[in-house]
Parts: structure tokens; C-alpha cells; sequence
């Protein structure tokens, strides 16, 4: 017999086996996902490749998209594991999951460790990155998983955050988390658990419910929020809007547009967009349109009562989710040359509604240049954005806003937008910018030694001096102006200033004796009598008080008019406002028609009342 075996016909279940293999090899090569949100993930080609764009490490992949949706929404990647093992570290495919991670996965993104990185890929919403994602490599419970790496190791807990608490607005937040995270942050938080405080939140939702975020399915009731809720929070129109300022603000933990999505919804289009999100509590019926903002024009120069131009520049890329070149939120050509595809989203660099040419000055424009426009220059630098009266349509505000006097003009001095003095016809005037108040009544002052003017009361406050508070309380019309006082007007108790709040009045100011004043718009004085509004009855620290001889003494608190004459006073009362001096010698303004004085002797210092004999002072 030779060496060789006879050959002998395999077995049937050697058969079997065969087939089992190339129908399992088969059931891979079947390209019929897209890496969306279905389960099917098989992704191989009839030639044994992968459909393109399957394994991108960048980010953007199919297959991460695919894998976590499928783990979304099984728990598990049984597509996966019929070819790669299931341990995903091979398998039939004999392609590891794990093999190479510096050209898989997330090996060659920049800086992934960084947590500014990694943590915000793990915070977005399901797709490439979210909770799941980081759970079909680490692990159900952040243990290790197929990755073999802990999430504990840098984190500290077995969790996909920091140790708690997660919550502050420095470094990481869970306030940007996305909600559709909630499953995941189910695993841990839940009422009644170790990681939610006790009794938080205070009725559990009922059994079954949907994880979310304001559900009371975790952490946070129905009733809970990152805000204040109520009148707090949503005042009654047109008072200003605790939450409006908050969505204008820089974008942070607890500000700005992105973190009113966190819970009334993301996305491009409505109910997703600002549409009610988690929070069930939907933008649009209070704004009328579906944005963080009230219906258009949302500008206060067109006669809105909101305004766009105080929102920070860092919310454009919000902004951008409805306004971008070409959309029907734009208008028309504008701005007429778009930026190229893929520049950042910013409001004067062609990405939105503004162009880089659509604002030829800084906004506020609080320079030189805009205070020395004339009528004959305003036509060709300024008409294309701003109309002279309001209102307007044009994206700027009307000159009119601030310059009420005449516009275009020379901000020369005060009088180019108040009259001089301020005036409209009532004492307790509602005309903006001529307020009339008191201005009358210290402007009569302006007398030798005391020179009162605008610049008294408003140092430093002129538009030719670049006072940035005074433009922008200019152009938002809110009145009163700011006062800043000369020093020479201090009070010995203190600087001077005023309240142009509630009281609307001067306090340590000298010429009133450092007491507070009456009401600027409605007080009034009369000097003959009310000397004590501005002269104590006792010893004080001001410079007018009446210190000398016997002023103080019990049996004298008498009204100043018993001895002094208001006729000889008004000689000098209000000369030399501006020094700590008093005004002329008082001596000489004692006894005479209507006091009480017989006779008065100022070399002596005595006097015969008529309440007392002669004494002396």
C-alpha cells in the first residue's frame, strides 16, 4: 500500500458546520446601515470592505453612530458581537474593537483626555459621543468594559463626571448636559438613592415614568429649575426681564442662550428649538416666535420695548440656528457677502445678519468721531445705517434716540441734547432728555462764588468727555442722568452723591449740610423757613453747623428765626457754595424786623431778647 490515505466523503454535520460559517459570513456582508438609529449594523461590502465613512477615528464615523444607537437602544451591541465576539475583541471578523486604539475610536482626537474634550463629547446627545457612548466601551457600570480602563481612575467615582458636587460654574457642570443623557444618570440617581438628597425631589414620579431631568424621575421635581420660577423670573411686561438679561448675558453655567436650551430644547427647528425641551415649558407663547427673543423688529431704535444690541457676541452661534445668510430670518441680501463655509459664528463677520461692512464703528460707538458728526458729513458715513428720527428700519438706532435737540449735530456741550437748563414745562417733567426737576432753582445760584453749571452736579459726564455710562443710558432713554459731583462740594461727613433710584435725591452734599435732600423731581425748599433741612439744631460734623456760643443749649431750641433776619441773610446765603466757608458773617444777620432781638451788640456779643433779659451770647 502507498502512503497515502484513502480519501473519505466528510460527514454531514462537518457539512453543517461549513454551511453555519458562510451564512454567518453572509449575514456580514450585507451593507444595509447607514449608522443610523436602528439596530442592524452590519456595514460590509460584497468586495469584504466597509461602506464608506463607516470608520472615521476623527469623529463623525458611522459606526460609533450605529453602535450607539444600537446600545441606546438594546443595551448592548448584539449586532456587533455576531461578527467582532462577543467581547467584542474579534471574532469571526477577526478585527478586534480594542485592538488599535491610537487609530480607532477616539486615539487620534487632540487633547481627548482633557475633560474640556472627552466631557463634552460624553455630554452631548446620543450619536458619536453621550453617557452611552462612553458605556459600550467602558462598561454599563463605568467599570472597565472591553476597554479595560475605569472611569473611577481620573474621575474618582464609577461615573461618567467628577465626584460631586458636579455643579459649579467653575470647571465642569452637569447644567449642559443633555437631557437625553437621563437613562444613563438613571442607573445612579434616583429618589430614595445615596447619590440624590433626601426627600429630593419630594413626590417620585409614578413607576414606569421616563427618566428626565425635571420629572422627579431623579435629582430634580417638577418643580424644580436652574432659575428662579415665577414673577422672579418672568416679570409682567414691559418691565425689564430678569430672564431675558440672563439669555443675553456671556454664555456660561447659569447664562446665555445655550443654557436656556439645556431644558426648554435644542435643535434647528420648532417644538425642538426653545420648543420646551425637558423643562415641558415651551419660549413661544410668551415670545411669539420660536427664539430666546421677542418677535421682530427686536430693536428698541424700531419701537421695540426689547433690544438685541446689549446681548453678548458669545450667543452667536445660537443665534446662527435660524439666522444665517439666505434664511427667511435674514433679510434679503444681507449681509450681500456671506463668509465662507465653516467660519465661526459672530455678529459682525458675515455669518448672520450683519456683514463685516454692516457696522463701520464699534458698538457702543463711544468715540471722537461719532460725537463730531455733522449734517454735512452724515449722509455718506452714517444715513445707511441710521435714520434721523425714530422709527426706523434700519438696523441701527435713530439719531433722535440720543440727539433730541437737532440731528446729525456737534456734540459740542451739554446743550446740543438738553436744554439749558433742562425744561419741559412741568416741575416734575417726564420729557426725555429735559427732565426739568430742580435744575431752575441751582442754576439762579450761579451767582459770584458759587459757579453752578451742568458741569457742578454732571463732572465728567459730557459726550465730549467719552462717558460710556452716560451713552448707554443715552440710548436706552433712562432716566435720571448720572451725577457725579465736583469735590469741592463734598460734605465734611463724606463724598457727595445721589440716589437716582426710588429717592431721587443728594446726600453729603455741603451746600445742604450734608443732610439728605428733598426728592429731586417733586421736594422743594423753602429757605426762609426750613433752615434745619440743611442746619441741625445741635453740633455736627458738617461745615455749616451751628457750633458757636449757645446754640446748643437746651432753653435755646427756638426756630432760627427768632434771632436771625431772613432779609440780612439773603445777602449772603448762597455766596461761596463751592468752599467750606460760611457765607458772610452770621452775626449779621441778627435781630431786625420779624425776630424776637431788641438790640444786638457784635463787639460785645450780647443781646436783648425779648423772651430773656440782656445776656451775652
Amino acid at each position: 500500500m502507498s502512503g497515502f490515505r484513502k480519501n473519505r466523503p466528510l460527514r454531514p454535520f462537518t457539512w453543517l458546520l461549513l454551511l453555519g460559517a458562510v451564512a454567518f459570513a453572509a449575514g456580514c456582508s450585507t451593507a444595509n446601515t447607514s449608522g443610523g438609529g436602528g439596530t442592524s449594523t452590519s456595514h460590509i461590502l460584497p468586495n469584504g470592505t466597509s461602506v464608506a465613512g463607516w470608520t472615521n477615528p476623527a469623529g463623525g464615523s458611522l459606526h460609533a453612530s450605529a453602535a450607539t444607537n444600537e446600545y441606546v437602544s438594546n443595551g448592548a451591541l448584539v449586532s456587533c458581537t455576531e461578527c467582532h465576539g462577543a467581547d467584542l475583541t474579534g471574532g469571526i471578523a477577526r478585527t478586534s474593537c480594542f485592538g488599535n486604539a491610537a487609530a480607532c475610536h477616539h486615539g487620534t482626537i487632540a487633547g481627548w483626555f482633557a475633560p474640556g474634550v472627552h466631557g463634552a463629547s460624553a455630554k452631548s446627545a446620543p450619536g458619536d459621543g453621550s453617557f452611552f457612548a462612553c458605556q459600550v466601551c467602558h462598561g454599563n457600570d463605568f467599570s472597565g468594559g472591553g476597554a479595560g480602563i475605569a472611569c473611577a481612575l481620573c474621575h474618582g467615582v464609577p461615573a461618567p463626571h467628577p465626584s460631586a458636587p458636579w455643579l459649579s460654574g467653575v470647571g465642569s457642570t452637569h447644567t449642559n448636559t443633555n437631557p437625553a443623557n437621563a437613562p444613563v444618570c438613571a442607573q445612579c440617581h434616583f429618589p430614595g438613592s445615596a447619590n440624590n438628597p433626601a426627600n429630593h425631589p419630594p413626590t417620585p414620579a409614578p413607576a414606569g415614568t421616563a427618566p428626565g431631568c425635571f420629572n422627579s424621575t431623579l435629582c430634580h421635581g417638577e418643580a424644580t429649575a436652574l432659575h428662579p420660577l415665577g414673577a422672579a423670573w418672568v416679570a409682567t411686561s414691559p418691565a425689564a426681564q430678569p430672564h431675558g438679561n440672563s439669555a443675553k448675558a456671556t454664555p456660561g453655567a447659569t447664562a446665555g442662550f445655550a443654557f436656556c436650551q439645556i431644558c426648554h430644547g435644542t435643535g434647528t427647528t420648532s417644538p425642538a428649538n426653545f420648543g420646551g425641551g425637558s423643562s415641558g415649558v415651551s419660549c413661544y407663547p410668551c415670545h411669539g416666535v420660536s427664539a430666546p427673543h421677542a418677535p421682530q423688529p427686536w430693536r428698541a431704535s424700531a419701537g421695540s420695548t426689547y433690544n438685541h444690541t446689549d446681548t453678548d457676541s458669545a450667543n452667536a452661534p445660537v443665534c446662527q440656528q435660524c439666522h444665517f445668510p439666505g434664511s427667511p430670518n435674514n433679510p434679503a441680501g444681507h449681509p450681500p457677502t456671506p463668509a465662507p463655509a465653516g467660519t465661526a459664528p459672530g455678529c459682525f463677520n458675515s455669518t448672520l445678519c450683519h456683514g463685516e461692512g454692516g457696522v463701520a464703528h464699534p458698538v457702543p460707538y463711544n468715540a471722537d468721531a461719532h460725537y463730531a458728526v455733522t449734517t454735512a458729513a452724515f449722509p455718506g458715513g452714517c444715513s445707511a445705517c441710521h435714520d434721523v428720527s425714530a422709527p426706523t428700519a434700519k438696523p441701527g438706532p435713530a439719531c433722535q434716540t440720543c440727539h433730541v435737540a437737532a440731528s446729525p449735530l456737534t456734540a459740542v456741550n451739554c446743550t446740543s441734547c438738553h436744554a439749558s437748563p433742562p425744561s419741559d414745562g412741568a416741575p416734575a417733567g417726564a420729557a426725555y432728555p429735559n427732565l426739568e426737576g430742580a435744575h431752575a432753582e441751582h442754576l439762579a445760584l450761579n451767582i459770584a462764588g458759587s459757579p453752578v453749571s451742568c458741569d457742578t452736579c454732571h463732572t465728567d459726564l459730557g459726550p465730549s468727555l467719552l462717558d460710556l455710562n452716560h451713552y448707554n443710558r443715552a440710548k436706552s432713554r433712562v432716566p435720571p442722568g448720572d451725577v457725579a459731583f465736583l469735590a469741592t462740594y463734598n460734605a465734611q461727613s463724606g463724598a457727595s452723591a445721589f440716589d437716582n433710584g426710588a429717592a431721587l435725591n443728594c446726600s453729603n452734599v455741603s451746600c445742604h449740610g450734608g443732610q439728605a435732600t428733598p426728592n429731586w423731581r417733586t421736594g422743594a425748599l423753602t429757605v426762609n423757613t426750613q433752615c434745619t433741612s440743611c442746619h441741625t439744631t445741635s453740633t455736627t460734623a458738617q461745615f455749616n453747623g451751628p457750633t458757636s456760643g449757645n446754640h446748643n443749649r437746651d432753653d435755646h431750641q427756638v426756630a432760627c428765626t427768632t434771632c436771625h433776619n431772613t432779609t440780612a441773610l439773603a445777602v449772603n446765603h448762597f455766596t461761596n457754595l463751592g468752599t467750606p466757608a460760611l457765607e458772610g458773617p452770621a452775626s449779621a444777620t441778627i435781630g431786625g424786623a420779624g425776630t424776637a432781638i431788641q438790640s444786638w451788640d457784635p463787639v460785645t456779643r450780647s443781646c436783648n431778647p425779648t423772651c430773656h433779659g440782656s445776656e451775652t451770647w
